[in-house]
């Protein structure tokens, strides 16, 4: 597909939105602006991106905004006093202009992006220039082709950070959280998932399988988790059962994509009567861990995090 152009926005006179936070007070707001260290949040899609600003104005980080078209609903950044910029993926030289504006000195990645048809993909001339410079990682799983992407960031200036390094209490530890716990043969299904799912991160394919009864169902590639799950609950012999397993993969970048599950993940898998969740301890971001433990509690459903 083509992505369609965005209408520009004048980073020199950017339009301001209010913040999302009640905690995000003007003094807060102030020593944000008064901060010399500039961070540039490249911003996909779930409230990952919210959750790396919100850190930012607690610590007193000024930062700006990259909204990648498609990927966001600007209503969610509502109430963020901070330059923001929209653009399609391929308009690399509006994007660097914009955090050369504002004097960005460090780039976060946060949020998932669907892959682009890059054959179509509309390209500026920087854009053009990184297309040659990506060569054969777009080819590639979303691991070698985010190294490689964002080494193109770092031989413009910029450091690449981690969001989690900001981020406090977004991992688990190896253990059950939830009311219900996997009985023994759910920890059977949670190794073998393990196992197979570091086996297809290793390949660079995906961060997630599901498995049930002992029988791999299937395994996370360019379709996301989403689809996994839809996927899968059409292949099983009853209409319940099944444990959805995320890890990191053995080569993995941390600053770039770690698995993320959030929210709407619980329901998904609740709506299609999966019995839990198993995440890898320490490596996988649970946005808004509080609210997914209760969800998922309320679901009579099992969340636990496993090494």
């Amino acid at each position: 597909m083509t992505l369609d152009s965005t209408t520009p926005v004048d980073s020199a006179s950017t339009s301001k939105v209010q913040s999302a936070y009640p905690s995000a007070s003007g003094e807060a707001i102030s020593a944000c602006a008064a901060s010399t260290r500039c961070i540039g949040i490249i911003c996909g899609n779930s409230n990952y991106p919210l959750l790396v600003a919100r850190a930012c104005m607690e610590k007193n980080i000024r930062f700006c905004l990259l909204l990648l078209k498609d990927c966001v609903d600007l209503n969610e950044f509502e109430e963020l006093h901070v330059p923001f910029l929209k653009v399609n993926l391929g308009e690399i030289s509006k994007a660097l202009d914009f955090f050369h504006e504002n004097e960005v000195t460090e780039v976060i990645f946060a949020g998932g992006v669907k892959r682009p048809n890059f054959n179509n993909l509309s390209l500026d001339k920087k854009g053009a220039s990184w297309m040659l410079k990506l060569g054969k990682a777009i080819f590639s799983g979303d691991d070698a082709l985010l190294r490689k992407l964002s080494s193109l960031f770092e031989e413009e200036g910029f450091k690449i950070l981690a969001g989690t390094d900001l981020l406090d209490n977004v991992f688990v530890k190896n253990g059950v959280f939830s009311k219900r716990h996997p009985n023994e043969s759910d920890y059977e299904d949670i190794e073998k998932g393990f196992e197979v799912a570091k086996a297809i991160g290793k390949m660079d394919i995906g961060q997630s399988v599901i498995i049930c009864d002992g029988i791999i169902l299937g395994v996370e590639c360019v379709e996301g988790t989403d689809a996994l799950i839809d996927r899968c609950a059409q292949l099983r012999k009853s209409d319940h059962g099944g444990i959805l397993v995320k890890v990191s993969k053995p080569q993995q970048d941390c600053r770039l994509d770690l698995p993320t599950i959030g929210i709407d993940t619980i329901n998904r898998l609740n709506k299609n009567g999966f019995s839990g969740v198993a995440v890898e301890a320490g490596n996988c971001i649970v946005i808004n861990k509080k609210s997914v433990i209760e969800q998922a509690d309320d679901f009579s459903m099992f969340f636990c995090g496993y090494e």
